[in-house]
């Protein structure tokens, strides 16, 4: 028997500990929890696999939607969150859950050549964000804002490097008028 809290539910759903939290207390479908801990109710791992299945939340379902994406088309954040969870919802520009960035979302605004290259500021979470890609390689979803609440999706994109060489970003950072910008992301496209 695998046992599961709410961070571990909230984890397996991609979405937040008061999405969970809301289920358990407003849902009366959701699984009963079998103890209630000092730390808090838990439940049997496969009881909850099974209802976020029943329900479509479990982000294994959420393949078709993912591979069903048309570049182009104008998605919105909550359904970019829905989709693909994590800590998307705080408007995060590599959402992220547990340690693996999800997609990205950026602004053409604020990165002139996106998406083959994002600038990245000097905060302490937005450059731990990118070094987090960095580790983890490989290919993301991209989305870029068109409006309030209106992303395009670009495609998949390759992370070719984290770069900090100011040559690799000065003239966009000076276009976009930014003074923040330490490093940036080098992207290719993905083929389909």
């Amino acid at each position: 028997m695998e046992l599961v809290g709410i961070s571990e539910i909230a984890t397996l759903a991609s979405v937040s500990r008061a999405a969970v939290n809301n289920w358990v207390a407003r849902n009366p479908s959701f699984p009963k929890a079998i103890a209630d801990l000092a730390c808090g109710q838990i439940w049997e791992k496969s009881d909850v696999t099974v209802w976020l299945s029943q329900n479509k939340i479990l982000r294994e379902n959420n393949m078709d939607a993912i591979n069903n994406l048309q570049i182009g088309n104008i998605y919105t954040h909550d359904f970019i969150c829905k989709l693909f969870g994590g800590d998307a919802k705080s408007g995060t520009y590599l959402p992220q859950s547990k340690q693996t960035i999800l997609c990205g979302c950026f602004t053409s605004e604020k990165n002139p050549d996106a998406p083959v290259k994002i600038l990245v500021g000097h905060g302490p979470r937005i450059i731990a964000k990118a070094e987090r890609l960095e580790t983890q390689g490989g290919s993301i979803p991209v989305f870029l804002k068109q409006g309030t609440n209106q992303w395009a999706y670009q495609g998949i994109f390759e992370l070719v490097r984290l770069s900090r060489d100011p040559v690799d970003f000065e003239n966009e950072a000076v276009i976009a008028d930014r003074c923040d910008v330490i490093a940036a992301l080098i992207f290719r496209k993905v083929e389909a």
